[in-house]
């Protein structure tokens, strides 16, 4: 029996080249997911906290927000009025999260699904509200940036 051993150039260039073709490696989108959940985190109490310009910059400047009942706004300022007048609603409080996020394998796009919970007050009530959303993140200028922001309930339409 004859044993064969490899000489390391070989060995280093065998894995020289394996890397250079091999497809994108999860860790890497592993980590994309992560760092969009600690901007959702950072996201969510810029929200509490009705830091309307943290807000916006979350968004890309063409970024899209997409709220139940009401006509799209696309553009740094319009989101950031739209945002405005959710937070201005009586006793208004936020709460949403990831509960899947899948980053594409060229780490430029990233969709994000989660759940909300949204609670205001009215003269009728409180209203509290749970649903789900879709986030699509693009990567602009290196940093992950909301391109699209859309949401909707759970309860039975009325």
């Amino acid at each position: 029996m004859t044993t064969h051993l490899l000489k390391p150039t070989t060995i280093l260039l065998s894995l020289a080249a394996f890397l250079l073709i091999a497809p994108t490696v999860n860790g890497d989108q592993e980590a994309d997911a992560q760092r969009i959940r600690d901007l959702t985190v950072a996201w969510v109490a810029a929200v509490g906290a009705k830091d309307i310009d943290k807000i916006v910059d979350f968004y890309a400047p063409e970024g899209y927000f997409m709220a139940p009942n009401t006509p799209p706004v696309q553009g740094r300022q319009p989101v950031g009025e739209a945002w405005r007048g959710l937070l201005e609603l009586p006793g208004i409080t936020v709460t949403f999260g990831a509960t899947r996020i899948d980053v594409s394998s060229s780490g430029d796009l990233a969709m994000d699904l989660g759940t909300y919970a949204l609670g205001f007050d009215t003269e009728a009530g409180r209203v509290n509200d749970h649903g789900k959303y879709v986030v699509v993140w693009k990567r602009v200028n290196g940093e992950w940036k909301v391109a699209a922001d859309i949401f909707n309930s759970n309860l039975p339409a009325k």
